[in-house]
C-alpha cells in the first residue's frame, strides 16, 4: 500500500508541481531582492549627490548675499546692513558645517576646507579691519584690503560651485538613466520567468492528459460498447499506479459480468412471468389506499364540523362550515343553508339574487311539505345544468328542516345533485347532522342571550354614579364598575380581574386619610359570619380631597353568604354645599352685623347726645364708611347671584387697560403705606371688555393686595404681552398664602383659616366674582404665592383681533426701563405709549420717595420727573436725592415741567434735559434713545416747537 502511494498519480503530480513552483519562486525572489538592492544603492547615491548640489547652491547664495550686505555697509554705512551681513556669515558657517557632515570626496573637501579657512580669516581679520576703515572713512585702506585676495578666494569658490553643479547635473541624469535601464531589465526578466512558468504548467497539463485522461477515455469506450451489446476487447494497462489498478479491476469486472449474464437472463424471464400478478395486486392496493384516504378525509371533515358545532359561537361560521361539509362529503353541485330566525345563509353554486328568489318563492311550499317530516327528496329534469349531455338529465333535490321545541323552522337546507340521486342512507346521515345543528343553534342563542344580559348589566352598573365592588366568599375582589376607577385607584387591571384580599384592601386603605379604620371596616364587612349591612365614611386626598360614603351588604344564597357588595358614593359636593351654607350664614351674620352695629351705635350717640361738630363729623364719616361697606357686601351678593343665574349683562367696548389701571390706582393714592408701582412693558394694551366689570376686578385685586399687606409695602402692577394676550400681574408684599390653600381661593365664601387673615375679615366672594368676570371675557386668572413672602395675582385677557400681531422691539424681558414720575395721569399715559412704541419699558410712580427707591432697585435708562409732585417733596427734591446717592447719581434725569426753566437755572446742571410743557412726546423718545446710546448731555432745554436753545453750563 505504501509502495502504491509513493508511485501514485497524486504523489507524482504533487511532487512535480511543488518542485516547479519552488524553483520559479526562488528565481523570482532572487531576482527581486537583487534588483531591489541595486535600486536602493542608486537611490542613496542620487540623494547624496542631490543634497551636495543643494548645499553648494546654498553656500554660493549665502556667500553672494554676505558680500552684498557688506558692500551695502561700505557704501552707506548702514548698521542694519552690517547686522544682516553678520547673520549671513553665521548662516554660511552653519552651511559649511553641514556640508562637512556629508560623505565628500577628497577633491570635494579641498575647496570646502579652503572656504572654511577663508571665512575664519575674513571674520577675524579682514571684516573687522574693513569695518574700522569704513567707520574711519579710510577708503584707500578698504581698497587695499579688497586687493589682498578676498575677492579672488570668493571667485574661486563660486567657480568651483558652478563647475560642481554642472558635473552633478550630468551625474544625476546618468543615475536616472541607469535606474530606468535596471527597471526595464527587471521587467524583462520577470516576463521571461512568467513565460517559463506557463510552459512548465502546460507541460504538466499535457503529461496529465496523457497519463490520466487517455486511459479513462479507453475505459469509457469499452463500457459504451459493452452496454450496446457489442464485443469488448479491453486490454488492461501495465501500470502500478491507481489507473493501473482501476484498469485491472475494470477488466475483471467485465469478465465477471460475462460469466453471470446467462444466469441473469434466466432470472429476468421468471420475473416477467410474475409481473402480471404483481400488477393486479398493486391495483387492488391502490384502490384500498384510495378508499382509506377518502375515509380519512371524510373523518377529518367530520371532525372539523363536529368541532365547529361544539364550540363555535358564530352562526354564519356554523352555516358556512355545515354547507361546506355537505359539499365535500356528499359531492353536491349546489346548495343553500338558511337560518330564517336570524337571517344568516350559506350558498354553494348560488348567487345572492338566486337565493332571494328561492327564499321568496319556494319557502311557503317547502314549509308546507316539511310539516311533520324532517326531509324529502324530489327529482326534476335538468335544463341549463345538463351542459352538452345528449338526452334527458335529472337533478335530485334534497330538502330538510331543523325545528325547535315549538316546531318552528330554525334552519332550512336544500342540496342538489346533477345526474345522481340521494340514497336513504345519505338522507338519514344528513338528518342526523341537522339534529346536531339544532343543538348548536340553541347553544349559540343561549350564549347570545347571556352575553346580551351581561352587557346590559355591565352598562347599567358602569354608568351609575356609585362605585360598586363585588367581593367573593374568600375575600377576593372579582368585579367592580368603571366608576370605581374614577373614584379610587384600582390599578391597571381589567374590571373583572381577580385581586386577592390582602392586596385590594391594603391598596384601598392606603388611599384614605385613616388607613387603620378603613382596614377594620373592610375586614368586618367581608367576614363570613357577618350578615348585616354596614356603613362608613372616609376621605381621599388624591388627586384632590373627596369625602366618600361606603355601604356594604351581604349576598346570601340558601342561607349561606356567598359574597359582599360594596357601594361607594362621593358626597364631597353635598359636604361642600353644607359647608358653604354654614359659611354663608356665619359670614353674613358677622360681616353684616359688624357694620350695622357701628351704624346703629353712632346713630344713637348722635340722636341722644349733644356732640362737638368735629366729633359729629367723625361719627358721620364712620357711619358713611360702614354704610358703604354694607353696600359693597350687598352688591357682592347681588353680583354673584346674577352671575350664577346667567342674568349678568356685559357691555363690551374697546378699552385701554393701562388707562384703566392708572385710573384705579389713583383711587388708592391716599394709601401712604402701600405705594402703587406701575410697570408697563406691553406694546399693546387694547382689549374688548366691560369697563365697569373690569374696573370691579382691578378694585378688588388691588384692594386685596393692600388689605392683606397689613405691614405696608409696594403694590406692583405689571403689564406685558404674552402671545395673543395681555398679561396683568398684581404683586404685594403681604402675608402670603399657604400652598395647600391656593387652589381653594376662587371658591365662594372661601377664606384662609389662620389667625392673621381672620383679623382682616371679608366675605370670601371677591376672587370668585373676579374669576367669573375674567372667564366671561375669555380670559384666565390664577394665583402665585408663598406664605410670608407676598402674593401675585395674574390674569390674561385676549387682545383685539386687529392688534394681535404686535411687535415687541427688544423682547418682553429685555426692554430698557424708563421711570416716569408724574402726577398728571393723562400725560403719564401719553408719555408711556410713546416710549413703549419705541421699545422702552415704563415704570410709573407718583411718589418721590418711592421713585427714589425704584431708582436704586432698577437699572434705569433714565428718569422723567415732574417738578410739581406733592406737598412734601418736589421733583427737584427727588433730583437732589438721586444725585447725592452713589447708586443713583449716574442715572440721567429729564425734567418734564410747565415752569420756566430760567428760575431754576442753577439746578439745571444736575440734569440731562429739561422738557418744557407742552412738548411733543416724540421729543422724549429722541432724548431716551440718545441716553440709551450713551450720548449724555447736561442741561439741554427744549421749548415747545423749538430746537435746544440753552445749555446749563453757559
Amino acid at each position: 500500500m505504501r509502495n502504491l502511494s509513493e508511485k501514485g498519480i497524486r504523489h507524482k503530480y504533487l511532487r512535480l508541481t511543488f518542485s516547479s513552483l519552488l524553483i520559479c519562486s526562488l528565481l523570482i525572489a532572487g531576482i527581486y531582492f537583487y534588483m531591489n538592492k541595486q535600486q536602493e544603492e542608486q537611490l542613496v547615491e542620487y540623494t547624496e549627490l542631490l543634497e551636495k548640489q543643494e548645499k553648494l547652491k546654498e553656500l554660493s547664495g549665502s556667500l553672494n548675499q554676505l558680500f552684498f550686505r557688506i558692500r551695502g555697509f561700505y557704501s552707506f554705512q548702514n548698521e542694519r546692513e552690517l547686522g544682516l551681513a553678520y547673520a549671513e556669515l553665521n548662516k554660511l558657517k552653519d552651511t559649511v558645517e553641514g556640508m562637512n557632515r556629508l560623505s565628500l570626496t577628497a577633491e570635494e573637501r579641498e575647496p570646502i576646507a579652503d572656504l572654511s579657512a577663508f571665512l575664519e580669516t575674513y571674520e577675524s581679520e579682514v571684516l573687522p579691519n574693513s569695518i574700522a576703515a569704513v567707520r574711519a572713512e579710510d577708503y584707500a585702506r578698504l581698497r587695499q584690503l579688497s586687493r589682498d585676495g578676498t575677492n579672488a578666494a570668493v571667485n574661486e569658490f563660486v567657480a568651483f560651485a558652478d563647475e560642481y553643479e554642472t558635473t552633478s547635473e550630468a551625474g544625476l541624469r546618468q543615475l536616472n538613466e541607469d535606474i530606468l535601464n535596471d527597471a526595464e531589465n527587471f521587467a524583462f526578466v520577470l516576463t521571461l520567468l512568467f513565460v517559463l512558468l506557463f510552459v512548465v504548467i502546460a507541460l504538466i497539463i499535457l503529461r496529465a492528459l496523457n497519463d490520466i485522461v487517455k486511459p479513462l477515455e479507453g475505459m469509457r469506450e469499452s463500457i459504451e460498447g459493452f452496454v450496446g451489446g457489442g464485443e469488448v476487447a479491453y486490454k488492461p494497462l501495465a501500470r502500478s499506479d491507481e489507473l493501473g489498478v482501476l484498469s485491472m479491476t475494470f477488466h475483471n469486472m467485465i469478465q465477471t459480468i460475462r460469466e453471470n449474464q446467462e444466469e441473469l437472463t434466466t432470472q429476468n424471464q421468471a420475473l416477467l412471468l410474475n409481473k402480471g400478478e404483481l400488477q393486479a395486486k398493486q391495483a387492488e392496493l391502490e384502490e384500498s389506499l384510495e378508499e382509506t384516504e377518502k375515509a380519512k378525509e371524510r373523518l377529518i371533515r367530520y371532525n372539523d364540523l363536529n368541532h365547529i358545532l361544539s364550540f363555535t359561537l358564530d352562526k354564519q361560521k356554523l352555516a358556512d362550515a355545515t354547507l361546506r361539509y355537505f359539499k365535500d362529503a356528499y359531492e353536491i353541485d349546489s346548495g343553500v343553508l338558511w337560518l330564517p330566525k336570524t337571517g344568516e345563509f350559506a350558498l354553494e353554486g348560488f348567487t345572492e339574487d338566486m337565493f332571494l328568489q328561492f327564499r321568496d318563492e319556494r319557502t311557503p311550499y317547502l314549509t308546507e311539505r316539511l310539516k311533520g317530516r324532517e326531509s324529502f327528496v324530489m327529482q326534476r329534469e335538468a335544463h341549463h345544468e345538463k351542459g352538452i349531455a345528449m338526452g334527458k338529465v335529472y337533478i335530485s333535490d334534497l330538502y330538510a328542516s331543523v325545528k325547535n321545541e315549538a316546531q318552528e323552522n330554525i334552519a332550512l337546507i336544500g342540496l342538489s345533485r346533477v345526474g345522481r340521486t340521494f340514497s336513504k342512507e345519505e338522507e338519514l346521515d344528513i338528518s342526523g347532522l341537522l339534529n346536531r345543528i339544532h343543538l348548536a343553534i340553541d347553544r349559540i342563542q343561549l350564549y347570545d342571550a347571556a352575553i346580551h344580559e351581561r352587557t346590559l348589566n355591565e352598562r347599567i352598573i358602569n354608568n351609575i354614579n356609585e362605585g360598586i365592588q363585588f367581593i367573593s366568599k374568600n375575600g377576593n375582589m372579582v368585579q367592580r364598575n368603571q366608576t370605581m376607577y374614577t373614584m379610587l385607584d384600582c390599578g391597571d387591571v381589567p374590571l373583572d380581574a381577580n385581586i386577592e384580599q390582602e392586596i385590594w384592601i391594603h391598596a384601598m386603605a392606603e388611599q384614605t386619610t385613616a388607613p387603620e379604620a378603613m382596614l377594620a371596616f373592610l375586614r368586618k364587612c367581608i367576614d363570613g359570619k357577618n350578615f348585616t349591612s354596614n356603613a362608613f365614611q372616609y376621605t381621599v386626598n388624591e388627586p384632590y380631597e373627596r369625602v366618600i360614603d361606603v355601604y356594604s351588604t351581604s349576598v346570601v344564597v340558601d342561607k349561606e353568604k356567598t359574597g359582599t357588595i360594596f357601594v361607594h358614593r362621593d358626597v364631597t359636593r353635598e359636604r361642600e354645599v353644607d359647608k358653604m351654607k354654614s359659611e354663608l350664614v356665619s359670614t353674613v351674620s358677622h360681616e353684616l352685623r359688624t357694620p350695622l352695629s357701628s351704624v346703629l351705635g353712632f346713630t344713637e350717640l348722635l340722636l341722644n347726645k349733644q356732640l362737638k361738630p368735629e366729633k359729629q363729623e367723625r361719627y358721620l364719616k364712620t357711619i358713611y364708611k360702614e354704610a358703604r361697606r354694607l353696600t359693597n357686601l350687598i352688591n357682592d351678593f347681588l353680583d354673584l347671584q346674577r352671575m350664577e343665574s346667567g342674568n349678568q349683562v356685559y357691555r363690551m367696548d374697546k378699552l385701554s387697560m393701562s388707562e384703566m389701571i392708572i385710573e384705579t390706582a389713583e383711587k388708592f393714592r391716599t394709601q401712604m403705606t402701600h405705594p402703587i408701582v406701575l410697570i408697563d412693558d406691553a406694546s399693546d394694551v387694547i382689549v374688548e371688555g366691560d369697563r365697569e366689570r373690569l374696573a370691579q376686578v382691578l378694585m378688588n385685586l388691588i384692594g386685596n393686595a393692600i388689605k392683606f399687606s397689613p405691614q405696608g409695602g409696594n403694590v406692583a402692577i405689571s403689564l406685558r404681552n404674552d402671545s395673543k394676550n395681555l398679561h396683568v400681574s398684581i404683586q404685594d408684599q403681604g402675608i402670603g398664602i399657604p400652598a395647600e390653600d391656593i387652589s381653594k381661593l376662587f371658591s365662594k365664601f372661601q377664606r384662609i383659616d389662620n389667625s392673621s387673615r381672620r383679623k382682616i375679615g371679608g366675605t370670601g366672594l371677591g376672587l370668585a366674582i373676579c374669576q367669573e368676570i375674567i372667564q366671561k371675557h375669555d380670559g384666565t386668572i390664577w394665583i402665585e404665592s408663598e406664605e410670608g413672602q407676598g402674593t401675585a395675582i395674574h390674569f390674561e385677557l385676549p387682545l383685539l383681533s386687529e392688534t394681535v400681531e404686535y411687535t415687541n422691539h427688544e423682547g418682553t424681558e429685555g426692554n430698557p426701563p424708563v421711570m416716569i414720575v408724574e402726577d398728571d395721569m393723562s400725560l403719564a399715559l401719553l408719555l408711556s405709549e410713546e416710549l413703549k412704541q419705541n421699545g422702552f419699558k415704563v415704570i410709573y410712580h407718583t411718589s418721590p420717595q418711592e421713585a427714589f427707591k425704584e431708582a436704586k432697585r432698577s437699572p434705569l435708562v433714565g428718569a422723567v420727573v415732574d417738578i410739581m409732585l406733592g406737598e412734601e417733596l418736589s421733583g427737584w427734591d427727588l433730583v437732589d436725592m438721586m444725585k447725592k446717592d452713589a447708586e443713583t447719581k449716574d442715572i440721567p434725569i429729564v425734567i418734564s415741567s410747565a415752569l420756566d426753566p430760567v428760575a431754576d437755572v442753577q439746578k439745571i446742571t444736575k440734569i440731562s434735559h429739561y422738557l418744557t410743557k407742552p412738548y411733543a412726546p416724540v421729543d422724549l423718545s429722541k432724548v431716551m434713545k440718545k441716553l440709551l446710546d450713551g450720548q449724555h448731555e447736561s442741561g439741554v432745554i427744549f421749548y415747545p416747537e423749538k430746537e435746544p436753545v440753552l445749555d446749563g453750563d453757559n
